[in-house]
């Protein structure tokens, strides 16, 4: 018969839980154990114990975040590679977006006189195209009408083929326009340059172009030869060059006075020019362009597209 259990008797440990306690007491005294290790004077400075270490971190914080990032660089993941491209076609959006606006600053140094300037030489262009268009339209509807149908086609016939003969230099005409004289005192105006000057006169609505009274410039027209020996359709410019331009003439000669435009181009250093321009109210262009046939261009059976 077992032995009654009385209060205040000691109770013996089984062999587990003497097991467990013996562990706990070797693992205190490992962590309270400390090595001598001799130091600078003969002093001595305690070593942690061998377990300590396992209870320390390994490194600093910042070193385990420079590792993280030295990982991801060296072999990156499906988002990061994703991530990167999309960047990447942003920032060429970017630079594609900056190079469009520095193109299209062309005039953004400009003085406000020259814009001025440009700006009332388009509106004259778009002013003569209108009446083109206004007279061409009246045209359209006095043909469709049927009304003296004939009449009006010879006219207009008539009056196209004088239009043509003007451009192409088969007759003379006369008109408002300007006189430009450019004086070349180092013969330093070569073709390139006095082409450049014919340009600009085009594009501010030059109809008819004649340089000293003798040579027309037509669209079939070449410059040639250098600056000491000038040529037209293999004719000599002799200095001072004289240019008659019918056209408008304030749009016409606030194209040449065009900052960038020829008057500044000869007037700079380069060159060493000089130019005048003088308006009028009647010049007259009596010289003609040789009419040529044609050698290869024949015309055709086949009705214009429409547009």
């Amino acid at each position: 018969m077992p032995e009654p259990f009385r209060r205040g008797a000691a109770r013996t440990p089984d062999a587990p839980s003497r097991r467990r306690l013996s562990a706990l007491r070797r693992s205190q005294a490992r962590l309270s154990t400390t090595r001598a290790e001799p130091a600078e004077g003969g002093a001595t400075r305690p070593e942690p114990a061998e377990g300590l270490d396992e209870l320390a971190p390994t490194a600093h914080p910042g070193a385990t975040g420079w590792r993280r990032v030295w990982r991801s660089l060296v072999n990156p993941g499906r988002g990061q590679v994703i991530a990167a491209v999309m960047l990447f076609v942003v920032g060429m959006g970017g630079v594609m977006q900056i190079r469009v606006n520095h193109a299209d600053d062309t005039y953004t140094n400009a003085r406000r006189e020259d814009l001025i300037q440009l700006l009332d030489g388009l509106g004259s262009e778009s002013r003569r195209l209108e009446s083109e268009i206004a007279d061409l339209e009246r045209t359209r509807s006095e043909l469709q009408s049927g009304a003296d149908t004939q009449r009006v086609a010879r006219e207009e016939a008539e009056q196209r083929a004088s239009e043509l003969a003007i451009l192409a230099g088969t007759a003379p005409a006369e008109g408002p326009g300007i006189r430009l004289r450019i004086a070349d005192p180092q013969a330093k105006v070569g073709p390139d340059v006095l082409l450049d000057a014919v340009e600009e006169m085009r594009d501010a609505g030059a109809e008819v172009i004649e340089v000293n009274d003798t040579i027309r410039v037509v669209g079939s027209s070449w410059f040639g030869g250098d600056a000491k020996s000038l040529v037209i359709d293999g004719l000599p410019v002799r200095r001072p060059i004289t240019l008659e331009v019918v056209g408008d003439p304030h749009s016409l000669e606030e194209a040449a006075q065009f900052r960038g435009g020829i008057v500044s181009e000869i007037t700079g250093p380069t060159i060493g020019g000089q130019v005048q321009i003088d308006q009028a109210d009647r010049v007259v262009v009596e010289s003609l362009h040789p009419a040529r046939d044609t050698q290869y261009a024949q015309p055709s059976s086949v009705p214009p597209t429409p547009r």
